[in-house]
């Protein structure tokens, strides 16, 4: 038979208040107190029941990381396993449980979002939109939106320098003498959309190059979709010597492209990307990208969930992680 607290109570000597405490609240006990009652239970094998503890913390020790469908598996994901690694690992550190979901899957049968008494926190990943931030503080879920920002009072958002990696990238073309240079937008969050954008608008402007409309393109961020559109560009005399893509999955299809057409990267197209996920070095000639932080962005949007969690007021709305260039075969 399984030892119960009394039990436990009976071989270190104090009473059942005192050793529910040690595990719910240990700050609030001795550490040479919680040492004893730790030993008791390890000596008798004994595991304080998670469904009493909630009861009387209020609190599940469960938070939920949930991304959007078309992200999903998020372990196969190249940008989000290692965010989610980082995340995992820190809510070890607490004895907390990750569980993982998509939008789609915490979604009642009336479009209503249901999370209340399951979980004690949300990191929400990628896109999403107002009325589904709105939906969770109906239920006061504490919440951090990650690798997106919507403008909401304290709503957390933490998100990479996407403005500043684009300027690092195209500019790096430009120095290396490229001055067509195309734009190949993976159809992300409108604020991850719109800031790398920006960024490869800025940098045509500040050295006077006019934008190609035709070779600025937005799609599905996948190689299949990149490989299509460069190899139906291949055979214009004035196609552009380097395409900045939004992404590294949409630089590998481009790769492809290139080396199916019988042409060479970087000698016929210059390619860079964006995230440095593995793939970037999986490819020959290996990716020119823009670097992510992606275990620091989990890390921080763990932490900060639970400061909010423990009832910390946050200060800072917005945290932006920062970006560099890893200049690669590619570019």
């Amino acid at each position: 038979m399984a030892a119960t607290i009394i039990d436990v109570a009976n071989l270190c000597g104090y009473s059942k208040a005192t050793i529910s405490r040690a595990y719910a609240s240990p700050e609030r006990v001795s550490p040479k107190t919680r040492e004893k009652i730790y030993a008791a239970a390890k000596a008798l094998n004994y595991t304080p029941n998670a469904i009493a503890r909630a009861m009387v913390t209020k609190q599940t020790e469960n938070i939920a990381f949930i991304i959007h469908e078309k992200q999903y598996p998020v372990i196969l994901n190249p940008f989000y396993s290692p965010i989610l690694e980082a995340i995992l690992q820190e809510g070890i550190k607490r004895g907390y449980s990750l569980f993982i979901s998509t939008d789609h899957d915490v979604r009642l049968p009336n479009g209503e979002i249901y999370l209340k008494k399951h979980m004690d926190g949300v990191i929400l990943a990628g896109q999403t939109d107002s009325q589904t931030i709105m939906s969770y503080r109906k239920q006061n879920i504490p919440m951090v939106l990650l690798n997106n920002r919507i403008d909401l009072d304290d709503l957390l958002c933490i998100t990479a320098d996407n403005f500043g990696g684009a300027v690092q990238a195209v500019e790096h073309l430009y120095q290396r003498g490229h001055r067509r240079i195309g734009l190949l937008a993976g159809r992300f969050s409108p604020q991850i959309y719109t800031a790398r954008y920006n960024g490869y608008i800025s940098v045509l402007k500040k050295h006077g190059l006019a934008e190609d409309l035709r070779f600025v393109q937005d799609i599905e961020p996948t190689v299949e979709a990149a490989e299509q559109y460069i190899s139906s560009i291949l055979h214009l005399e004035d196609r552009p010597t380097a395409v900045f893509c939004t992404n590294d999955t949409i630089a590998i299809g481009a790769i492809k492209a290139v080396i199916r057409a019988g042409l060479r990267v970087p000698q016929d197209l210059a390619v860079v990307g964006f995230d440095d996920s593995e793939i970037s070095r999986v490819i020959e000639p290996e990716l020119t990208t823009v670097q992510i932080d992606k275990q620091l962005m989990g890390k921080l949007a763990a932490c900060k969930l639970f400061d909010s969690i423990n009832g910390k007021n946050l200060e800072e709305t917005w945290i932006e992680t920062p970006t560099s260039l890893i200049v690669r075969g590619s570019a």
